[in-house]
């Protein structure tokens, strides 16, 4: 069981391998912000251009940019199934509303105005075309994708080679929260209700161009937020915050099992809607409520934020290796480390490692870590900071 979490600009980029024994790997695939050279290389060398899983978790730049580059230099490549939760998205043989002249004037002036991927070809002048994900995947991997998946049913979902997963967030509630926000989008911009049982031409091109433009909203509140300044101490102290974006709070995240092993991985998830998918984990797996579960490692979410991993969720959660992927100008954040850090220990668990995919931050958080760990010793803590991108358990 093998994880890699490359750097990938800003943005989160996971493989979860499992060894064949004949040089393959089962894989799968969780995101990608930049696809550079490194990960092309994974994609070609190591898995010799066959993904058996791909996982898109939610619509956001950072997350889906490298996505798209991928599908749109690599047309050769092999995708089993992808599991991409479109709202809109509707099957290829279902009877739609076309749109009128003043909508595709609409869409286009979305994309204009929406920062989305660029294409990036090596050694080739790169086409202004920047297709929605969802186009890109109805071109050659249309049977891949699953429109009728259900995520939200407190059961497992077999990945053959590679195990199961166990999703812990979204919930309905947040399922729907998006889905309304979306829909106000629509009407802003249409000037009309979207007929969501019908559905719309090109409507889960529309979802991805009206999540992007939600999420610019919400980026412009989020980097209000100050970096902190405080001590480690103070910033534990401090209460935490929830993070309201509707697009994180639908974000898929989930528990991968192999064998004993088993990897918490949160994309960019709220703490109150995991909470509520670890209560039915445990309900599943009947392990008591007020049980803190043990996993070999956890990908922490929406890269180290402050509002996304809460002291309530971290009753319910515990590992040696707490992965950290991509950044904001913000995070990863104090706040949040302290909440790992200065959490009891589990009895299976000696010390924690706390493991970064970059040592290069905005906030200068890596080297900031490697700084304390003589501080905290003496506060009876200890810890490991390391730059790695990968994890063999």
């Amino acid at each position: 069981m093998k994880l890699l979490f490359p750097a990938s600009g800003n943005g989160d980029c996971i493989f979860c391998l499992i060894d064949k024994e004949d040089d393959t790997y089962y894989s799968m695939m969780v995101d990608c912000h930049c696809f550079t050279p490194e990960i092309k290389a994974i994609i070609t060398d190591t898995l010799h251009c066959h993904l058996d899983y791909l996982v898109v978790t939610h619509i956001d730049t950072d997350h889906i940019n490298g996505i798209c580059n991928m599908l749109y230099q690599m047309p050769e490549l092999r995708i089993d199934h992808i599991i991409y939760n479109n709202l809109f998205a509707k099957e290829d043989d279902a009877q739609v509303e076309p749109l009128n002249d003043f909508q595709r004037k609409q869409i286009e002036a979305l994309k204009v105005c929406i920062p989305t991927w660029k294409p990036n070809i090596e050694n080739k002048v790169a086409k202004k075309e920047a297709l929605a994900l969802s186009t890109l995947i109805q071109r050659n991997w249309a049977d891949a994708w699953d429109k009728k998946l259900t995520l939200i049913d407190g059961e497992y979902l077999s990945l053959g080679g590679l195990g199961r997963i166990f999703i812990v967030s979204p919930t309905q509630t947040a399922i729907d929260e998006l889905n309304k926000q979306i829909l106000d989008e629509f009407a802003q911009k249409f000037y009309e209700k979207y007929p969501l049982e019908q559905g719309k031409e090109k409507g889960a091109e529309l979802f991805e161009l009206l999540s992007l433009l939600y999420n610019q909203k919400e980026l412009l509140l989020e980097n209000k937020i100050s970096c902190s300044t405080g001590t480690m101490r103070a910033e534990y102290n401090k209460s935490d915050r929830e993070d309201t974006s509707k697009t994180n709070r639908a974000s898929i995240a989930f528990v991968w099992e192999f064998g004993k092993k088993r990897i918490l991985l949160l994309g960019d998830a709220t703490s109150e809607v995991v909470i509520e998918g670890i209560k039915a984990y445990k309900k599943k797996n009947k392990i008591p409520l007020e049980t803190k579960i043990y996993f070999d490692a956890i990908k922490v979410p929406h890269h180290g934020s402050n509002v996304n991993l809460s002291k309530e969720l971290l009753k319910h959660i515990d590992s040696p290796s707490w992965i950290f992927c991509g950044c904001t100008s913000t995070a990863p954040h104090l706040h949040t480390l302290a909440n790992i850090i200065y959490r009891p220990l589990l009895d299976a668990i000696q010390k924690r490692r706390l493991c970064f995919n970059s040592s290069d931050y905005q906030n200068n958080i890596f080297n900031k870590m490697k700084n304390k760990i003589a501080v905290l010793e003496k506060e009876g803590i200890e810890i490991e900071v390391e730059q790695i991108n990968e994890i063999t358990l």
